[in-house]
């Protein structure tokens, strides 16, 4: 070892030199390495969120999104599908559409309901309860369709309306279409009406929604299904406010079509359906005429009558007070019953004869009227005389009938008058069809727990006391006497869409021909020279029967009647003119069925002879 100033070099020094330390990376270098590289992993992944984010907005949801988008800036609607137009058998229109507003909800949009219905109260001069009440229910039903509160809107609604449009959110005006009925109301307790559903009708009808326009009576309620269509769709464009540009500046787009309902071709001919009502004028009663081959209704009228163009738009108080009216406008007389008096005696004396009670060469004598017990029961006329089965059905004469009805059950005259169509429904295609009543000793027990008397087969063999019969019974009745024992289902409908509508079947009854042929007989000595004269025709021989029957109150006029058919050997037509307390049929209600008669077969008008006669 060397040696520094005789001293060794290995020892130590007194102050050691300091050394240096070992070669390592500057930790600040370190950390932003591992910083750059985190960030730029975080970056990527952000990139790459956006873009999967992007990817699935753009591409995989934009579906989704067009139509969110869509549904903000549009609305759907109803397209109103046209109801099926009603014609006459000769294509005369009855029942057609017009195009109307309507004022809608849109469920979803609907907030403050309770402000909404004070604001719409005197724009739709309802009381607000009554609209509160509609705009719940159609909040509730939660649809995405807008739902109609109010139908066929006048301009002066409309105009109110858009003055105070900008305070009611969810509240709009769209078009739409209503019923219309050209002929008012002549047709209108045929046709009947149209109106808006009913709570308890959409409880038993779930296909139908809150606002829908479905027949109320008469055909339209008969035959809704077929005339209603199947309403459509379209997208229109709306504000911020959700309320719907006007049409000049958007047009709908139409999402779905509309399908219109099927026509309807009626049996009825307008003609004779005039005719009928200008007849009876301000009588209370009705007049039906059918065809006795087919068993089509060709003209039926009630009156008084009612215009059903009132049922498209709300009623009001005013309307409401005319439509239940003392005197019953919405009554139809047509189908609902009433004591027929005389005209039921064609009944018993076909009773009378299968029962062998009378022969056809029987002759009665006739009187003032017959005795029995206490009793006393009254001719219409105390003309005295000897009559054959004939004269004693021409001239009606009540103590003939009696004498017969003294040797019947009521169950002898009720089975025949049952044949013929009393006590049943005709076949006619209207609701609430009355079907009377023709009584016998087991009912008369079941409803006024009382027995029978010989004094109720007398009242019961003119057509009084408990029989009633309607006067579309009546002329069905009538027909099958004339078809010779063919007694016709009555009907309206002869073709639905392209489908054409067969006639029903007729019942048959069968009778012996020397007891129908005396009946027969009897019906056209009626017109020919008895009580029926008014509706001699000349060249078309006319059989049918007068009836006067009493009804209540006491000490009213009777009702009046007359059923016919013409010509008597092979009948086209039958009629049967009622008049509500009319008094004498021969001299009421037998010159109405001539009136119809006289367009029928295009014969001019001739004043008929009159004869206060029953």
């Amino acid at each position: 070892m060397k040696q520094i100033d005789g001293k060794s070099s290995d020892s130590t020094p007194e102050y050691p030199l300091p050394q240096s330390p070992a070669r390592q990376e500057p930790l600040v270098i370190v950390d932003a390495k591992k910083k750059a590289v985190v960030l730029c992993l975080l970056i990527f992944i952000c990139m790459g969120a956006l873009v999967a984010r992007l990817l699935w907005l753009q591409i995989l949801q934009s579906k989704y999104y067009r139509a969110w988008s869509l549904e903000n800036s549009t609305r759907v609607t109803f397209l109103r599908a046209p109801r099926g137009l009603i014609y006459d058998r000769h294509g005369n229109l009855i029942a057609t559409n017009k195009q109307s507003l309507s004022m809608t909800a849109i469920p979803l949009q609907l907030d403050n309901t309770e402000d909404l219905a004070i604001r719409l109260s005197p724009i739709l001069s309802r009381p607000a309860s009554e609209i509160l009440a509609d705009l719940e229910k159609a909040k509730l039903s939660g649809s995405v369709v807008p739902v109609v509160i109010e139908h066929n809107l006048d301009l002066n609604t409309v105009g109110r309306f858009y003055e105070q449009k900008l305070f009611l959110p969810g509240i709009d005006i769209l078009p739409d279409i209503s019923r219309n009925y050209p002929q008012g109301p002549l047709f209108a307790h045929v046709i009947g009406y149209t109106g808006e559903i009913t709570q308890n009708q959409l409880k038993r009808r779930p296909e139908r929604r809150m606002g829908d326009i479905i027949g109320q009576d008469g055909i339209e309620r008969i035959f809704d299904d077929q005339l209603r269509g199947i309403d459509g769709q379209q997208r229109v464009r709306v504000n911020a406010a959700g309320q719907s540009f006007s049409a000049a500046t958007a047009k709908p787009k139409i999402t779905k079509e509309p399908v219109a309902g099927l026509p309807l071709v009626l049996s009825l001919d307008l003609d004779l359906q005039k005719v009928a009502f200008d007849a009876l004028g301000e009588r209370h009663g009705a007049i039906v005429a059918i065809d006795p081959q087919t068993g089509e209704v060709l003209a039926m009228v009630s009156r008084p009558s009612f215009d059903p163009n009132v049922f498209t738009r709300r009623i009001t108080p005013e309307v409401w007070k005319q439509i239940n009216a003392p005197d019953h406008p919405l009554f139809n007389r047509a189908v609902h019953s009433f004591p027929p008096g005389s005209i039921w005696k064609a009944v018993t004396l076909l009773a009378a004869l299968d029962a062998k009670v009378v022969k056809p060469d029987t002759k009665l004598q006739v009187s003032g009227g017959i005795a029995l017990g206490n009793f006393f029961f009254h001719d219409w006329t105390s003309t005295p005389g000897l009559y054959d089965l004939v004269k004693c059905l021409a001239w009606s004469r009540d103590s003939a009938f009696y004498q017969m009805a003294l040797h019947m059950t009521p169950e002898q005259i009720r089975n025949w008058g049952v044949k013929l169509g009393a006590t049943r429904p005709t076949g006619i295609e209207l609701p609430h069809e009355g079907v009377g009543v023709v009584p016998d000793s087991a009912w008369k027990l079941r409803v006024y727990k009382e027995k029978w008397y010989p004094g109720n087969t007398l009242h019961m063999s003119i057509g009084q006391s408990f029989v009633d019969i309607t006067p579309t019974q009546a002329v069905r009745i009538f027909s099958g006497i004339g078809m010779k024992g063919q007694v016709p289902n009555l009907h309206f409908a002869i073709k639905i869409g392209e489908r054409q509508i067969p006639p029903p079947r007729p019942e048959i009854v069968k009778f012996k021909p020397e007891y129908l042929d005396i009946v027969l007989k009897g019906l056209k000595a009626v017109v020919a020279s008895g009580t029926g004269g008014a509706t001699r025709l000349g060249n078309v021989e006319v059989a049918g029967k007068t009836g006067s029957a009493e009804a209540p109150p006491m000490g009213s006029k009777t009702h009046a009647w007359f059923a016919c058919y013409a010509p008597a050997d092979k009948p086209r037509i039958a009629i049967c003119a009622f008049v509500e307390h009319g008094g004498h049929g021969g001299s009421t209600a037998a010159p109405l069925a001539r009136q119809v008669l006289e367009k029928f077969f295009g014969i001019e008008t001739a004043q008929a002879p009159k004869k206060k006669i029953n």
